[in-house]
């Protein structure tokens, strides 16, 4: 595929043949946001900024829209780190009106898939670490409020669900390997890393979480090949010092389980870190002090101990915490100045790299962008401590303030039933509409082009999609021999009928005098 491709061309070559879709793709541009990695004592926090985005995908019923699933993905940038954060994710359970041939690979993965790998692949910087990472929570709705009504809607329960992200990131970490820096016009090679934590749960455990494919491939034979691991921690491969303390190493997110740990942690800390101008009057402290650590935490291994026994963890279901880890690869470093080694937010020497503005022209292929913003001009493309591509940006781009207001309107609606499912979707779409000043539709059609083999009865040759039946070859199939004149042997009544003895076969017990 090329690297220049579209959100709509990698959604057409994955969705099945001459099946229509409907995206809405909503952003917002990056703007600055408080850390999300607490600072070390002594130090200021790493300037962040954060960009929203939104996919909603709908199918058509009647001459009319309804939405089929939403995505929501916060991006955090720094000097050093790029994070991808899902936070949301929902479907309405209406799939079914699409009529797939049985066996097909569901879009409810595979969409989400292609939206984390072209989020992937075209946000990445040169010697820079880039994270996905998500939580894993059962929960009967999110986004689509009234949704658990509709009978249906599948809603996973939290081993399946753990499963089912862990199968949606596998295809992100393969493409993610491969990327193109438009400003050097070349590719460059990443190498992919999966960390699961399910707390509560062991290693053996753990890993039954993995895709098949993984478990069956002996956990990746190949150096090539994305490693998944669930014994090693991710947080301190992140770039981080591991001799920040624990506190520094926990990035927090929204509704994120870990974070609400921490910051009731954060309450064991005896007085506030000094600021900066004073870090220097206290570099000796008194012996036994840990200046910004906890007391009860000393270890990020004993600080997911203590999360299996949090309320979120331990109340009948598992949370699963996933990550996947992207990082250049040696060889293709070409910064100047920069040391040699896998990148690190204090190895990497950033320089003053030019600006790049936004020029308004997209490339051929892709849809028209609308934005709207509170300043005169819009965000640059690149900057030291944010990166936003024209190629990842929504159709529609609306400040976070109309991005919040139409996201909080998509919660006050109801999905409970088929007709007012539809209400729902022509009002929210046509609210975004209004907050971009767009009068005209602003949804970009997606047809697929996947062509998906099907036998007689409907399974999918060769697949195994969501644990589907593994066909034999016909020359694996013994027959069983037909019953002729010899006796003693079974008669094949058909499969499976009672099995008849020969009358010689049949031996009289001798009577005992």
């Amino acid at each position: 595929m090329a690297h220049d491709a579209s959100l709509k061309t990698k959604l057409a070559a994955s969705l099945p043949r001459d099946h229509h879709f409907c995206i809405h793709h909503l952003s917002t541009p990056p703007t600055p946001c408080p850390a999300i990695y607490s600072a070390p004592p002594g130090q200021r926090p790493e300037k962040t900024y954060c960009e929203s985005q939104f996919l909603s995908v709908s199918i058509a019923h009647s001459d009319h829209q309804i939405q089929i699933l939403a995505l929501e993905v916060l991006i955090y940038t720094t000097e050093h780190l790029t994070t991808i954060f899902v936070a949301k994710a929902d479907s309405t359970g209406y799939l079914h009106l699409l009529n797939l041939p049985k066996g097909s690979p569901s879009p409810l993965k595979t969409i989400p898939s292609v939206f984390l790998s072209h989020l992937v692949t075209t946000r990445q910087r040169k010697d820079r670490q880039l994270v996905v990472s998500l939580f894993a929570r059962a929960q009967d709705q999110y986004l689509f409020p009234g949704s658990v009504e509709n009978p249906r809607k599948h809603v996973l329960d939290d081993r399946g669900l753990v499963k089912w992200w862990c199968r949606v990131l596998e295809p992100v970490l393969q493409a993610g390997t491969t990327w193109h820096s438009p400003k050097y016009n070349r590719k460059h090679e990443s190498s992919a890393a999966a960390y699961l934590r399910v707390p509560g749960c062991d290693l053996h455990e753990t890993r039954s979480f993995f895709p098949a494919t993984v478990r069956l491939s002996s956990n990746n034979t190949t150096p090539q090949s994305p490693k998944w691991h669930a014994s090693r921690d991710p947080l301190l491969h992140l770039g981080r010092s591991p001799a920040f303390p624990e506190r520094c190493l926990i990035p927090r997110f929204p509704d994120d389980p870990k974070s609400r740990f921490v910051d009731e942690l954060d309450e064991e800390l005896t007085e506030p870190p000094p600021p900066p101008a004073e870090a220097k009057e206290k570099e000796s402290p008194s012996k036994g002090k840990r200046p910004g650590r906890w007391r009860s935490v000393r270890s990020l291994e004993q600080f997911w101990e203590l999360m299996a026994f949090r309320q979120e963890c331990s109340s009948g279901r598992l949370v699963g915490f996933l990550w996947g880890v992207f990082t250049p690869q040696e060889g293709m470093m070409h910064g100047t100045g920069d040391a040699p080694g896998s990148p690190t937010r204090r190895s990497v020497v950033v320089g003053s790299a030019p600006v790049d503005h936004v020029t308004g022209s997209l490339s051929p292929g892709e849809p028209h962008t609308t934005s709207i913003s509170s300043t005169k001009q819009d965000p640059p493309v690149k900057t030291k401590y944010s990166f936003w591509p024209p190629s990842t940006r929504g159709t529609v781009v609306l400040p976070q303030k109309h991005y919040d207001r139409v996201n909080k309107l998509l919660l006050h609606l109801d999905y409970a039933t088929l007709d007012v499912a539809v209400a729902s979707t022509k009002r929210w779409v046509e609210d975004v509409a209004m907050c971009a000043g767009r009068k005209e539709g602003w949804g970009v059609e997606v047809i697929g082009e996947k062509e998906v083999p099907v036998e007689d009865g409907g399974r999918e040759v060769g697949g195994n999609e969501a644990g589907g039946v593994n066909f034999l070859g016909a020359g694996m199939v013994k027959k069983r021999k037909k019953v002729g004149e010899e006796g003693g042997k079974a008669e094949d009544g058909g499969g499976g009928g009672v099995q008849v003895l020969s009358a010689g076969l049949i031996r009289k017990k001798p009577k005992v005098k």
